[in-house]
């Protein structure tokens, strides 16, 4: 298929902004623009846009397009969207989490500093704290410290990459957490086995035990799994009346 102008636009903007810009630095204007890819100012307009809904760029009325600093906002909104259409989309989620934050408590765990393990740490400490809250806010206050604590040992695990995909689940992950937290204590669970198991985490990832860190994850997102499930064939009897 031959590339329209706007085709033509898109991927020279694109190309403007990874290989000449810096995060947070501003494009030239649609007209300068325009006359450099020798298309009209209602191409580069709209070219624009869709570099702005990939997540490359910022858009503001009156001011010239801002680059923006690369994070996983798009797949996010791909992986929320997928959760909301199917819940069992939830169990493929958490599929995909005991492979990716396996790999991030191990390299967690060889490379974490005494900074990362005292974030990990807080992340705990404010989950313990939770507890004695009421609901709804303790649900919230739990959930909140429960993806910060996630978030800090992708962090820790040094890895650029392997943060940005991790990122890209965040509000995936908040629904995880919802789900699994009802699906945990409907099934009996309570809240010192979600802190120990959280805990043992830590305490790999304290110790550079690659190997151990591997598996207290594993071991967490294997319990995950199972509160998701409680979770969804409630939802699903509740549905049904």
């Amino acid at each position: 298929m031959v590339p329209t102008a706007l085709d033509k636009a898109v991927a020279a903007t694109e190309r403007l902004v990874v290989d000449e810009f810096a995060p947070g630095a501003r494009l030239p204007g649609e007209a300068e623009l325009a006359q450099r890819f020798g298309v009209s100012r209602l191409t580069v307009r709209e070219a624009l846009k869709v570099l702005a809904g990939r997540g490359l760029l910022e858009l503001g009325r009156g001011r010239r397009p801002t680059v923006r600093e690369p994070d996983g906002s798009v797949l996010s909104g791909h992986f929320a969207l997928a959760m909301r259409r199917d819940p069992h989309a939830l169990l493929e989620l958490c599929e995909i989490r005991q492979s990716l934050e396996a790999l991030a408590a191990g390299k967690a765990a060889g490379r974490a500093g005494r900074a990362s393990v005292a974030v990990l740490e807080t992340a705990v400490e404010r989950m313990a704290a939770a507890v004695a809250l009421d609901e709804p806010e303790r649900e919230r206050r739990f959930n909140d410290a429960d993806a910060a604590f996630h978030q800090a040992l992708a962090l820790a695990a040094g890895s650029r990459m392997l943060a940005f995909v991790l990122d890209g689940f965040e509000e995936a992950l908040h629904r995880s957490f919802a789900a699994s937290y009802r699906g945990h204590f409907a099934r009996g669970g309570t809240f010192d086995e979600v802190l120990a198991a959280h805990r043992a985490v830590v305490d790999a990832v304290r110790a550079h035990d690659v190997p151990a860190a591997e598996q207290a994850m594993r071991a967490h997102l294997r319990q995950v799994e199972r509160d998701l499930r409680t979770a969804i064939d409630l939802a699903a009897g509740g549905a049904a009346r």
